[in-house]
């Protein structure tokens, strides 16, 4: 008997708040979907940056991890961890000459 009255009083109480479930719930709005891949904006990270290379050479397509490093280094700082990641990264992926006695 209590929770019948208090359970209305909750959920309008959480709508108000921002509850964002429960909004969509009681208003009379058509559900709005996600916005599709195309039209989303997608902030680029260095971290990001290199965990794609990351991935891309782990699928063999070094080419491909070099560009992602490449973009690493573009748009990170000096000082940023992922700067230093994709330096050591590159240079690993660059083929090693041989040496000449």
């Amino acid at each position: 008997m209590i929770l019948r009255r208090i359970l209305p009083i909750v959920a309008l109480a959480c709508a108000a708040s921002g509850c964002a479930s429960l909004q969509a719930a009681l208003s009379d709005a058509p559900f709005d979907a996600a916005p599709d891949a195309s039209t989303a904006s997608l902030e680029l990270t260095p971290q990001a940056a290199y965990d794609a290379g990351v991935l891309d050479l782990q699928r063999g397509d070094g080419a491909a991890a070099r560009r992602e490093w490449d973009r690493c280094l573009e748009i990170s700082t000096a000082d940023s961890p992922s700067r230093l990641d994709c330096m050591v990264a590159i240079e690993r992926l660059a083929p090693t000459s041989p040496t000449t006695p």
